[in-house]
């Protein structure tokens, strides 16, 4: 069930047509990634509006989803799906809290390495950082006219059993992810785009807490 939820959450945004991408050198690789943590460590907080849609192999119909998500640095994130169903999903350090009109469960991160290793990918999906993580992911970065995009390849048994490739998009400045791409090994796909961010913002404690 917990594992559903993660994948159900993690789904992620608008699919992007990539014709003409171009890989970049190791050298461009390296200052576009650099670019983006400084980026990504300059957001304190964040909040927007997310669509949400994924495909799922063994169904023609594409499932839709909207809602909100604000972000704290360095780790608290609150995912709020508020259409067609209410179900929250709230981050604060090793403190997990998800909750819906059927459930409402409390989880340490540390004691389950794949609930880990996922809520890592949630937190560094959302902001752009970590794709100078080697032992977590193959990286490669493309551009596609004035955007760019990684590609994130696990290298961890535990996520490769579960994602074949996951993709983040980026605006055309480098300062914010855009939207996110996961394919799953079941040939499952999500996509998540993210608007109307506010950096800006000053969020209330209450809104990640776990308890």
């Amino acid at each position: 069930m917990m594992k559903h939820c993660l994948i159900l959450l993690f789904t992620i945004f608008f699919c992007i047509q990539v014709s003409g991408q171009t890989r970049l050198t190791a050298e461009q690789q390296n200052q576009v990634i650099a670019k983006l943590d400084k980026a990504a460590s300059a957001v304190k907080s964040m909040q927007c509006e997310f669509i949400q849609t994924k495909k799922m192999k063994m169904l023609k119909k594409e499932m839709q989803s909207t809602g909100m998500m604000y972000y704290k640095s360095p780790n608290k994130l609150r995912w709020q799906y508020t259409s067609p169903y209410d179900y929250t999903f709230i981050l604060n350090g090793d403190k997990v809290r998800i909750k819906s009109s059927k459930t409402n469960q409390n989880i340490n991160v540390q004691d389950n390495k794949m609930f880990r290793q996922i809520t890592n990918i949630i937190l560094n999906s959302m902001t752009g950082k970590g794709l100078n993580n080697s032992s977590d992911f193959t990286v490669e970065v493309y551009k596609n006219g004035n955007y760019y995009f990684a590609k994130l390849y696990p290298k961890k048994k535990e996520l490769k059993q579960i994602y074949q490739v996951i993709e983040i998009y980026f605006n055309a400045t480098l300062t914010m992810v855009s939207s996110v791409k996961l394919e799953e090994k079941t040939g499952d796909v999500t996509w998540v785009r993210l608007y109307n961010a506010n950096t800006s913002v000053t969020l209330n404690e209450s809104l990640f807490n776990t308890n």
